[in-house]
């Protein structure tokens, strides 16, 4: 029992320290966006985002829901329905579905819905928070971001 105790003191020693030196990960931008389907219900879409981490341990981002608008129109959450694994000392881009549900919306925003659905570019805002983390150790990083992005619309 003395040696499972000091291993898990050992490995949770070298987990809190590895996360001492931790360096911003940064967002470098959209590359595309990709929308599988849109109705009256929602919105299914693939966001390809590119994302540097400078340091020497990877983490993942969970399943997470932030408040989304599109075109300054609020169309509620917006969750992303997987895991992504963000690679060690990496400068890459990350596939993330991200599915919003239209249920709240009323029928007097429908129409600015389908002329946002047939433009080349769309205004995206995401704002919360983004579960981040490593085995045991979870943290919430604050999203506050408006982009413009091309739509690609798949088939």
């Amino acid at each position: 029992m003395k040696n499972i105790a000091v291993s898990f003191f050992v490995f949770l020693t070298l987990v809190l320290s590895s996360c001492g030196d931790f360096q911003d990960v940064t967002f470098e931008g959209i590359e595309n966006v990709k929308v599988n389907k849109i109705s009256q219900q929602g919105i299914d879409v693939d966001i390809t985002a590119k994302i540097k981490n400078p340091n020497k341990v990877a983490f993942t981002i969970y399943k997470s829901d932030l408040d989304a608008t599109l075109s300054n129109m609020n169309v509620g959450k917006a969750i992303l329905t997987n895991n992504v694994k963000i690679k060690a000392n990496s400068s890459q881009a990350y596939a993330f579905n991200i599915k919003s549900d239209f249920s709240k919306l009323s029928m007097a925003e429908l129409p600015n819905l389908l002329s946002i659905a047939t433009s080349r570019s769309i205004k995206v805002g995401l704002k919360g928070n983004l579960r981040v983390g490593k085995l045991f150790v979870k943290k919430n990083y604050p999203v506050d971001m408006v982009k413009s992005v091309p739509m690609n619309f798949g088939n």
